[in-house]
């Protein structure tokens, strides 16, 4: 590939002008660092701006924190991975990589988003347009060797193993075995000391998911998220034709949640949170709706927690009995997509284990606060909140049995649960709050919930504010939050996430299409405006929040909120009457 036409396509620089790229081209530097050399010392007063065309690089401090850069990333002047500290960089690979000066990066970037050739390409166009070159595969007889030159030969990082004749560009899906790549050659051949004569099929992962060519961009990263893979072949009329990867997909867009998961995998903590607002400003910007958002943001936050879970294991050593780290409320129900108070709890199976698991909490909460989770102010945290899987047990049937006061608001908070990591097994819990249906007290109780915070709207759906200011979350999110909690236990399903528990009680008839829709659409439109605001509030430096100023929004969203507002209003009438209820307060 030409150099400028990687620069173009590479998620730092966005997709820049031709007079950009011509002043690039005439300053380009193309460098080579055999592996193990430093290429430079990184500090605020580096003078250059570096991209990394090929191989891999370590980024170290000297107080040992360090970070992994590969192919299309970039390092030198304006990045600040570790605060400002200097550090290090060394080839962990034989290393290819491009040079400017620093200004002239700086003057490049300023100007390619507001001057551009052409529009940059959305997150729905279909995923084949990004298949430029033919499919390069091999035959499941050959070894790690001959696939490593293989891909050296073709500058590839990923190859598909399959059964086919050769001289062909395309293989049938019937035919294709697995796929392997260059994550593969370094952690299942070189990391377990196998020779070069290993058959690529011992190594390969198999079976390979695919993609349609038709697929939106956003599906493909919905799905390497979901799968934690960085590779995908992509299917055309039963013909695997190419190839897309985890760096096609950040080069197209420069705010990618793969960005955030590769940090997450081989770098620091302390900028997750600035990471994430900013992957959500851009999906927003896209025309990504809510519903996906959630859903994308909750994948990182996950990959975050398998990380810390991890390092507390290895500070520690090895958990003695099999646990399980609950998330709950919205990060328990995949809607919290800015970090905010930690809300976790700890499980383990067995007893007399308390000591290795208080410091277990104590460790991975601290690593939380670093990635931007700060304690909750309530407490509701693992290192208040643990004990075997028999005592939680029992402590979710007495909530049960006395649903009042505390007891009524801790089922609130811990019933929307749900794993995020370890291996113990949840099921008794999960069984525990099914037969709670069984239970008219305390069903009346949720229902009883459902109705406690009343929608601000006044006299002919007027939108009633506190000095000028909408309440979202009491007014609008929790209501429906709990309306779902609800009838997820009246349809006996165990649906976490208010949308598909509203659409599932829609499946069971405890709701109608229209009801569960218009419940969707208030849902979706409260948590887009809260977020818009908490966005701007984390963009002016501010701490977000669950309210929006009235006169932030255009006369077209305040209709649709007052709109929304009453069909909340609307629905918590129709539990108010099912369930005998008096008048509002």
């Amino acid at each position: 590939m030409d150099p400028m036409e990687f620069v173009r396509r590479t998620a730092p620089f966005g997709r820049l002008s031709r007079a950009a790229v011509a002043q690039l081209e005439g300053q380009l530097e193309i460098l080579f660092f055999p592996k193990g050399r430093v290429v430079v010392n990184w500090d605020a007063q580096t003078p250059h701006v570096y991209l990394i065309r090929r191989g891999a690089v370590k980024v170290a401090t000297p107080a040992g924190e360090s970070v992994h850069l590969e192919e299309g990333e970039t390092f030198g002047r304006g990045e600040r991975p570790f605060g400002g500290l200097p550090a290090e960089v060394t080839a962990e690979e034989d290393l290819l990589v491009y040079r400017w000066p620093a200004e002239l990066v700086a003057r490049v970037r300023a100007t390619a988003e507001s001057v551009r050739d052409e529009p940059p390409a959305g997150l729905f166009v279909p995923v084949g347009s990004l298949v430029r070159r033919r499919l390069v595969w091999v035959t499941p007889g050959v070894t790690v060797g001959e696939a490593a030159r293989r891909m050296a030969e073709e500058g590839v990082s990923s190859l598909v193993v399959a059964r086919a004749q050769p001289g062909t560009d395309s293989v049938a899906l019937g035919e294709v075995a697995g796929v392997v790549t260059d994550r593969d050659l370094r952690s299942k051949v070189l990391a377990r000391g196998l020779g070069s004569d290993t058959p690529v099929d011992a190594i390969m992962t198999s079976p390979a998911h695919t993609i349609p060519a038709d697929a939106p961009v956003f599906a493909v990263l919905m799905e390497m998220l979901e799968r934690r893979i960085h590779h995908l072949p992509v299917l055309r009329d039963g013909q695997v034709v190419g190839m897309v990867t985890d760096t096609d997909l950040m080069q197209l867009q420069a705010r990618s949640p793969l960005f955030v998961l590769k940090r997450l995998e081989e770098g620091s903590l302390d900028r997750y949170a600035d990471e994430v607002a900013s992957v959500a400003s851009s999906l927003m910007e896209a025309g990504v709706g809510i519903a996906a958002l959630c859903q994308t943001v909750s994948r990182l936050h996950d990959a975050l927690c398998r990380r810390v879970l991890r390092e507390a294991e290895a500070e520690l050593g090895a958990p003695p009995v099999p646990y399980a780290w609950m998330v709950y409320g919205s990060e328990g129900r995949q809607e919290q997509i800015l970090p905010t108070d930690q809300d976790n709890a700890l499980v383990y199976g067995g007893q007399g284990e308390e000591p290795y698991f208080v410091r277990f909490a104590q460790a991975v909460s601290r690593r939380l606060a670093t990635a931007g989770f700060p304690p909750c102010p309530g407490g509701y945290m693992a290192i208040n909140w643990h004990g075997p899987l028999a005592e939680w047990v029992q402590r979710f049937t007495m909530w049960m049995r006395r649903p009042e006061g505390e007891n009524l608001l801790n089922a609130h908070v811990f019933f929307d649960f749900r794993s995020a990591g370890g291996e113990l097994d949840l099921e008794p819990l999960e069984r525990t709050v099914a037969g709670a249906r069984n239970n008219r007290l305390f069903v009346a109780h949720l229902a009883r919930g459902c109705v406690q915070f009343r929608p601000p709207l006044g006299p002919f759906r007027r939108l009633q504010t506190h000095e000028g200011r909408l309440d979202l979350k009491t007014g609008a999110i929790a209501p429906v939050v709990c309306i779902g909690r609800l009838l997820a236990l009246q349809g006996a399903t165990r649906e976490r996430n208010t949308i598909r528990r509203l659409r599932s009680a829609s499946e069971s008839g405890l709701l109608s299409r229209e009801d569960a829709e218009g419940l969707v659409d208030a849902f979706e439109l409260a948590m887009r405006l809260r977020l818009r605001a908490q966005l701007a509030a984390w963009k002016r430096g501010d701490k977000p929040g669950n309210e929006i100023a009235l006169d932030a929004l255009s006369p077209g969203e305040r209709r649709n909120l007052r709109h929304a507002l009453w069909f909340v209003r609307q629905a918590q009438e129709g539990i108010r009457h099912r369930f005998h209820m008096g008048l509002w307060a």
